[in-house]
């Protein structure tokens, strides 16, 4: 649904905008999928030990994920499009607590494909970022990106708390009790929090995004930031799938999404690898890897509050130099023994927090509306396509070249050619926030 922004609003509002809540319930769902979706950089070099696999072919199975969240992605905007959160989100938790259980009882390559492969990918799909990126705009404007920044910072409490807890548990208990362990998290705690809680829109419980009353007899207020229509022939446009598919930014930001997935799934898949390679024991690894969890929550707050001051392709841009910087440590790391590997943590983990709350605003502030979910997961497939490709030819490189650099370089690439993508596309050029020039000073 598509909100128009109000010129002012009355000063009565809500003790607690039901908005708020929904990210609330948003940033526990995302972490315990996500915690899920990256625990496998820890169950994966446990695996390929115990099964006596190569780290190409264990990364295959992530890439069979990848695709299989990105291709069921278009089930995911649909079925949001139409039944709401409510329904799609607890749906998609019993689904991959199911997916969970059988991957702890996998002993062959083809049982890892299709029990966290194919229906592990499509279960987080329905629970993920798709998932959210239908519904979570609908209830801000003014603030779209710091909300969805918070919602999505969740992913990193679940990189923080999940991966290194997950570590322990393999030790503990090994690899097939703690999928088990993992599958009880998603089935009694994601499930009933969405069955309860989840709103799709603020229509639902008759507000208004960011909790704002249309003025009638009370004294106008005038908020200090509005969404600015700057081109308004596009923004009054009813956007299909079909109608967005016709135009060159739909197109761009696929290209962008696949780019920086590359960066990003190519670079954590192999963080804990990468970081063993160069002598860290596996422990301090992922110790490291929830230090970068938390610097990615932080990023995601802070880079979804700047893209609604500065604009979505300034903070995009930041993000990936950031990132990149990250990047360049984490190869250093295998040359100079010292804080390299804090670095990479902290500037990997800040700058990669800039994508995931980005895209969403991203794509609102060009294709909001009915259909946005479906537009949104089409976009997704790229994100998709290039993690899978990301994390399988990184995998492969470091088995023929027997380190990461060459993988890692070709990251940093991606990375800049994402943000090429993204100044193009130039949301800056639909919607963009502004300061009110009503606004008492």
């Amino acid at each position: 649904m598509n909100y128009s922004n109000p010129e002012y609003f009355t000063e009565k509002r809500p003790v607690v905008y039901y908005g708020w809540v929904v990210i609330g319930i948003g940033f526990v769902t995302l972490g315990v999928a996500f915690g899920v979706w990256y625990s496998f950089s820890v169950f994966f070099l446990t695996i390929i030990k115990d099964l006596g696999w190569s780290r190409g072919l264990g990364a295959s199975i992530f890439s069979v994920f990848l695709l299989s969240h990105a291709l069921a992605g278009l089930l995911t905007g649909h079925f949001q499009d139409r039944f709401g959160p409510r329904v799609v989100i607890p749906f998609g938790a019993l689904i991959l607590a199911l997916s969970l259980v059988v991957t702890s009882r996998s002993t062959h390559l083809w049982h890892f494909y299709i029990a966290y492969g194919v229906f592990g990918g499509a279960s987080v799909s329905l629970l993920g970022i798709i998932s959210h990126a239908a519904f979570l705009p609908n209830w801000f404007e003014r603030k779209r990106g710091l909300a969805v920044g918070i919602a999505m910072s969740g992913i990193g409490f679940g990189m923080l708390f999940l991966v290194p807890l997950v570590e322990k548990s393999i030790a503990a208990f090994g690899w097939r009790t703690t999928y088990l362990l993992l599958a009880g998290i998603v089935f009694f705690l994601v499930g009933p929090l969405n069955l309860i809680f989840s709103r799709r829109n603020p229509g639902e419980l008759n507000l208004r995004p960011d909790g704002d009353y249309i003025c009638k007899n009370d004294r106008p207020v005038f908020p200090s930031m509005v969404m600015k229509i700057v081109d308004k022939d596009w923004a009054s446009k009813d956007w299909t799938l079909r109608s967005a598919a016709r135009t060159c930014r739909l197109w761009l930001l696929l290209a962008a999404f696949f780019c920086i997935a590359y960066a990003y799934q190519g670079t954590l898949l192999h963080a804990i690898s990468a970081m063993v390679d160069v002598g860290l024991t596996r422990e301090s690894a992922a110790f490291y890897f929830g230090i970068l969890g938390v610097a990615g929550s932080g990023g995601k707050i802070l880079f979804g509050h700047l893209s609604d001051r500065l604009g979505r392709e300034r903070a995009n841009t930041l993000g990936g130099i950031l990132a990149a910087a990250g990047i360049v440590s984490l190869i250093g790391s295998a040359f100079v023994i010292g804080p390299l590997p804090i670095l990479f943590a902290l500037f990997f983990g800040v700058g990669y927090g800039a994508g995931v709350p980005l895209f969403p605003s991203i794509g609102a502030d060009i294709f909001i509306g009915k259909s946005f979910g479906l537009i949104f997961a089409v976009i997704s497939i790229g994100g998709g396509a290039g993690g899978a490709v990301g994390s399988f030819i990184s995998g492969i490189l470091r088995d023929v070249t027997g380190a990461y650099s060459i993988p890692l370089i070709i990251c940093i690439f991606s990375l800049m050619l994402s943000c090429i993508f993204i100044w193009i596309a130039g949301p800056r050029r639909v919607r963009r926030i502004v300061r009110n020039d009503k606004h008492p000073k």
